[in-house]
């Protein structure tokens, strides 16, 4: 029989049931991945999708003691005074504010600032002018432009009460402020749990030996309205006013309550009204207005020391601090392909990095004691520790769930 060949094949050419069959004769080769006999390269990064992180709903406020050593009040006694300054303070920025310590420096030489206290005018009265520096811009000018710059609306460049005490007009020309150390504070002050005492010069004080108490030599005991008004909101967040009263009694009076400042938690700062104090308890207010001078000056802004001292008359201040915590769960989910190896150089030995154990050969296995959360540009932003070590393999995968706190 005659054959032929097809022009685009060598070998003759068969027909179809031939063809097929042929094919169904050959051997069937099924391709098996085998696991890697050296440490090949991974991934050292994996990258959350919107699926791994889940922020959570719920909120937990966290309130803690204010001052240092865990301890809610500062008190002054007979027995017991933290009310103090430093020397050192009254030739540097003295003229500015004064910081309290709840330690002398001959008891503790790493003693903390617990707050500054310090005095403002409007008009600069109160403090001389620095050597060579322009007339009207004295250190208490200073202090209230600096104040009401912070936590005043723009344009708004006066403090001011809608019942201030002694039916004083509703600006105040001059105050007294407290800045409490911003570590202290975290996210802010916590509103109504707060209570200060303010005593007049010279009262319950051995460091004020010398300065004369007023007419009116009393202590008064001040709070926020935080119980029985919502505030109001400003440029600065929250505002409450500083009204009579105790934590455990509540406001003094009836309304309209009389208003000795405002209470800005946000910022940890309180604004006395200093003539409205004044008129209960004697500051001894040196608002007298001073020359120009160009000549070197002493130290003359007495105010703030004056105030410190009042505190100290008072004996109490009791504060505590709160913050917000919100969390985030970070899911990750490690596959049995990914981080079977280890970096650490005790993992392989020799150039051609063969395995320390020979039992790591097809089937490594390691322990995950730590999880690394990175940002876009591959820095370390967050640490989170297991309880335990965790065994990884090529036969086990893991999911493990961070929780997040900030």
């Amino acid at each position: 029989m005659a054959t032929y060949k097809d022009k685009y094949s060598r070998s003759p050419r068969r027909n179809q049931v031939e063809r097929v069959g042929s094919k169904r004769d050959l051997p069937r080769i099924r391709q098996v991945r085998r696991r890697p006999t050296q440490p090949v390269l991974q991934p050292i990064y994996t990258k959350f999708s919107g699926q791994d992180i889940v922020d959570s709903a719920d909120t937990d406020v966290v309130t803690a003691a204010l001052w240092s050593n865990q301890d809610g009040v500062l008190t002054s006694t007979d027995d017991v005074h933290e009310f103090h300054t430093g020397s050192i303070q009254s030739a540097s920025s003295g003229e500015y504010y004064a910081d309290n310590y709840r330690e002398p420096l001959s008891q503790n030489s790493d003693r903390e600032v617990q707050f500054s206290c310090g005095y403002g005018h409007f008009r600069g009265s109160g403090s001389q002018v620095p050597q060579y520096a322009t007339e009207g811009f004295t250190p208490t000018k200073a202090i209230y432009s600096q104040y009401s710059n912070l936590l005043l609306a723009p344009g708004d460049d006066k403090f001011s009460l809608d019942n201030r005490s002694g039916s004083l007009s509703s600006d105040m020309e001059q105050f007294h402020f407290i800045n409490v150390q911003r570590n202290r504070m975290k996210e802010r002050l916590d509103p109504g749990n707060w209570e200060l005492h303010v005593g007049g010069v010279g009262i319950g004080n051995a460091q004020n030996t010398g300065l004369v108490p007023g007419p009116s030599a009393s202590v008064i005991k001040l709070i926020d309205d935080s119980t029985v008004s919502d505030g109001t909101v400003s440029e600065a967040g929250k505002v409450y006013k500083i009204v009579s009263g105790t934590i455990a009694n509540g406001v003094h009076g009836s309304t309209p309550y009389e208003e000795f400042g405002l209470v800005y938690p946000d910022n940890g700062v309180m604004i006395f009204d200093s003539e409205g104090l004044d008129g209960y308890v004697n500051l001894n207010i040196s608002s007298q207005s001073h020359a120009y001078c160009a000549t070197p000056v002493t130290m003359s802004n007495n105010n703030p020391w004056y105030f410190q001292q009042a505190l100290g008359g008072g004996g109490y201040f009791a504060a505590r601090n709160k913050e917000t915590v919100h969390s985030t769960h970070y899911f990750v989910r490690v596959r049995n392909q990914d981080y079977n190896f280890s970096n650490n150089p005790t993992f392989t030995s020799g150039s051609v990095g063969t395995f320390s154990h020979p039992s790591f050969f097809k089937d490594p296995k390691v322990y995950v004691t730590t999880v690394g959360m990175y940002n876009n540009n591959n820095e370390l932003l967050a640490v989170a520790k297991l309880s335990k070590p965790l065994l990884k393999s090529y036969n086990r995968e893991a999911l493990i769930r961070i929780k997040l706190e900030y």
